[in-house]
């Protein structure tokens, strides 16, 4: 794990509420937390940021912290310098730069409004936040010229209430649940090694969608994204925890703990896993077969049944198929279950 660190310096008002959202569904423009005594809002009219563009809006406040520690809200730059900042080393074609383009957009477009939940030293307050003012592209020269919102800037640089973030460590996430997630341990583990949530205020914190016309979220629907986002991040991080699950109260609790990496996982946990890992692949290649069997116009209708799942998207194409399909059979099974009961009935 690499010791050089690429601070950025966050408020913990804006890793406590999400600045964008993991949904795969591509015009969400209004994303709302609703409390006892108020409301955070983020709203775009171009749709709100995603993973891709936190990376992108996070190494820019790197290298505006670390050229001049926020003393100017202005930035110079160019395309090639924030595709190699973000990337993994491959080199960066049109698309990647493309894609920073579009993260400015979004980033110039939305407004953050906090009424009653943010907290600084004089308590709670109602606040209203833009991100970034103008940004200009010299086609020419390939300078990028970024001024970012006074205020927003402002806050960061003075706030007390503030975490460092290292750039390197987040962009090794590559799951959105991942990185979402880790945002909001840095801020809980501030003061803290322990930390408990009921499981849908963390649902909503993490932005997952709620099923059709449901009111809340269901427990196995987000359980398993959460263990595999502490899976990642124990693993690419710094921070390491373990995540414990109370069904009866449903409340997730988080407890920091000090380990080495490299030589973490006792032998029965292995033995456990690898048993794990054996049974997991031959459902998958079950499911995967089933999946090659079907005629081409079944299988493009499940493709695209699962593009418009919340989910389902941050994962492998395998996986996709797999939990989606099994998911089916489970439905199915239940179905005739139920008629089954209605029949003896």
């Amino acid at each position: 794990m690499s010791k050089q660190k690429k601070l950025i310096r966050d408020d913990i008002n804006f890793l406590e509420f999400p600045s964008w959202v993991s949904s795969k569904k591509r015009n969400i423009t209004v994303y709302t937390i609703q409390k006892e005594h108020g409301k955070y809002e983020i709203i775009s009219s171009l749709g709100l940021p995603k993973h891709p563009d936190k990376i992108v809006i996070y190494f820019l406040l790197h290298k505006l912290y670390s050229e001049n520690s926020f003393r100017t809200c202005t930035l110079a730059t160019t395309r090639y310098e924030i595709a190699k900042g973000i990337s993994d080393g491959n080199r960066p074609g049109k698309q990647v730069y493309d894609r920073i383009m579009v993260a400015l957009k979004r980033w110039k477009a939305i407004f953050i409004y906090f009424e009653g939940v943010f907290f600084d030293d004089s308590g709670y307050s109602r606040r209203g936040f833009s991100i970034i003012d103008e940004f200009v592209l010299n086609e020419e020269t390939g300078k990028l010229t970024i001024r970012f919102n006074d205020t927003y800037i402002r806050q960061l640089k003075e706030t007390t209430f503030c975490k460092m973030i290292d750039f390197e460590q987040y962009k090794r996430l590559r799951k959105t649940i991942s990185a979402r997630l880790y945002e909001i341990l840095v801020k809980n583990f501030k003061e803290r090694s322990c930390w408990s949530i009921g499981l849908q205020n963390l649902a909503e914190k993490l932005t997952f969608e709620k099923r059709a016309d449901a009111k809340n979220y269901y427990a196995s629907d987000v359980l398993g994204y959460i263990r595999s986002g502490v899976n990642e991040i124990n693993k690419k991080t710094e921070l390491s925890m373990n995540f414990e699950y109370d069904k009866d109260n449903a409340v997730c609790t988080f407890k920091k703990i000090k380990i080495q990496k490299e030589k973490f996982v006792p032998a029965k946990e292995v033995r456990k896993q690898k048993k794990k890992e054996d049974e997991s692949a031959k459902l998958i290649s079950y499911y995967l077969q089933k999946f090659e069997e079907m005629p081409i116009e079944e299988q493009e209708e499940t493709m695209r049944l699962i593009a418009m799942d919340p989910f389902l998207p941050t994962l492998d194409r395998e996986l996709q198929i797999y939990i989606f399909l099994a998911r089916v059979d489970k439905q199915m099974a239940k179905y005739y279950k139920d008629l089954e009961r209605e029949d003896l009935a």
